[in-house]
């Protein structure tokens, strides 16, 4: 795996290992890929709808029960269902990925710092809530909806849903763009198996927690507390944490697109562009096999000419990373550094 490729500060880095930096960049690409996405998408106000009133009588009406009661409730009364299902799903979406953007990118900064335990904490929420009911909007948008028509919130209780993970990730990672780059099982494993040695679930319990102790695989160790003296300088706990979040946040991205997707259909060249980019950049954050098989996928990208000097690009893993999150390459001759529109190439 290469280190750095600029992405973030120098300056804001130093904390992070430096084995480990490049990894920290991709999960950081990925939040603010997918900010981005939500930030257009409200901008451009995607997830309104638009109602069409058959006369002044029925728009009159529905303006009356909605200011006695409430937007849905007028849809519903006036004939929208379908609309209003709409409104529910884009306005559930828009504001659950907003709010886990937030948590995730407060951990993000948090790794930085050397505030892990907070960083752990943070994530908590977005990857093991958030991310469970995205997933089961994508998976199956009618059985969601239902149940939060008619069943909640009983019908969304962690003891319900835990029965149906296995279920919902499936179905979720069958509708988007990384089915063949990640399986449920791992999924699940990584952020919910209390048997899993390195997976998030014994951290989450630890960083919430001060003393765990029901069950075996989170208990306490004696005359101890959970993280109280943990050393702020161990790097453990990033190589733990670092093992596994770059393949959970590009799960979790895709989820998102996939959702956005039903709110209104997307730019397909920058979609096209995003999966080839958060695809090929975890192969290298992972190295061995798959780094090779990102830079023989990037093969033909070295007809590149440096500005500067005119010589080729030197399909480095530093290169490769560089053109995939930063859009930009260094000329292993000259050391000129300079931009390069890799997203273009899909329009």
């Amino acid at each position: 795996m290469p280190g750095s490729v600029h992405l973030i500060p120098r300056s804001r880095l130093g904390w992070i290992p430096t084995h480990l930096r490049l990894a920290h960049e991709y999960s950081f690409f990925l939040h603010d890929e997918g900010a981005r996405i939500l930030v257009e998408y409200e901008g451009a106000r995607a997830h309104n709808v638009t109602l069409n009133f058959r006369d002044d009588a029925q728009a009159r009406k529905f303006n009356d029960i909605a200011e006695r009661e409430d937007i849905v409730t007028a849809m519903r009364t006036c004939g929208f269902e379908n609309e209003a299902r709409r409104v529910v799903l884009n306005q559930t979406t828009m504001a659950m990925v907003s709010d886990s953007f937030h948590h995730i990118y407060e951990a993000l900064r948090c790794l930085e710092k050397r505030k892990s335990i907070v960083a752990l904490n943070l994530l908590r929420k977005p990857l093991t809530d958030s991310l469970l009911y995205l997933s089961w909007m994508l998976a199956d948008e009618d059985d969601f909806y239902r149940n939060f028509l008619t069943n909640s919130p009983q019908g969304f209780k962690a003891s319900i849903v835990k029965g149906r993970r296995i279920e919902i990730l499936t179905g979720a990672l069958a509708r988007t763009e990384v089915e063949a780059v990640l399986e449920a099982s791992f999924l699940d494993a990584a952020l919910f198996s209390p048997t899993c040695d390195w997976g998030f679930q014994k951290l989450f319990q630890h960083a919430v927690h001060l003393i765990t102790v029901e069950r075996v695989e989170f208990r306490t160790t004696p005359e101890s507390f959970n993280f109280i003296f943990k050393s702020h300088g161990d790097d453990d706990l990033y190589k733990l944490i670092y093992d596994i979040l770059p393949h959970i946040l590009l799960y979790f991205s895709h989820v998102i697109l996939g959702l956005f997707e039903k709110i209104a259909d997307p730019d397909q060249g920058g979609k096209s562009a995003f999966v080839a980019r958060s695809i090929i950049g975890l192969y290298l954050v992972e190295g061995g096999d798959n780094e090779v098989d990102a830079l023989r996928q990037l093969g033909p990208l070295t007809q590149v000419r440096c500005c500067g000097c005119t010589a080729r690009l030197v399909m480095t893993a530093h290169n490769a990373a560089r053109l995939v999150l930063t859009e930009s390459f260094r000329c292993t001759k000259c050391r000129r550094t300079q931009p390069f529109p890799f997203s273009w190439i899909f329009d």
